[in-house]
């Protein structure tokens, strides 16, 4: 799934900064994409719409770099998939 994620990721941040998404990796600094905290916040909200997970604050807050960020992705989509569907009964 990591580069599915990692497409995503990097085709948000080249859309809103407009910039080519060849210019970004897995390694790029969030300050040297010139990504400010605006930037971050606004690139979290179409993360969590776009992989249906809610991003926690303080993760959010902590993102360095592009791999911080699909990383974080990757274990929310992960937990997501573990978790049982509500409402979901064992005596069937």
């Amino acid at each position: 799934m990591s580069d599915s994620v990692m497409q995503k990721v990097v085709a948000l941040i080249a859309k809103s900064k407009r910039i080519s998404p060849q210019t970004i990796t897995r390694d790029s600094n969030l300050e040297e994409l010139k990504m400010d905290s605006l930037d971050g916040l606004n690139l979290c909200f179409e993360l969590e719409e776009v992989f249906d997970l809610s991003i926690p604050d303080d993760r959010a807050r902590s993102f360095r770099s592009v791999g911080q960020i699909v990383d974080e992705i990757e274990r929310l989509v992960s937990e997501k998939s573990l978790k049982p569907l509500s409402g979901a009964r064992d005596d069937a």
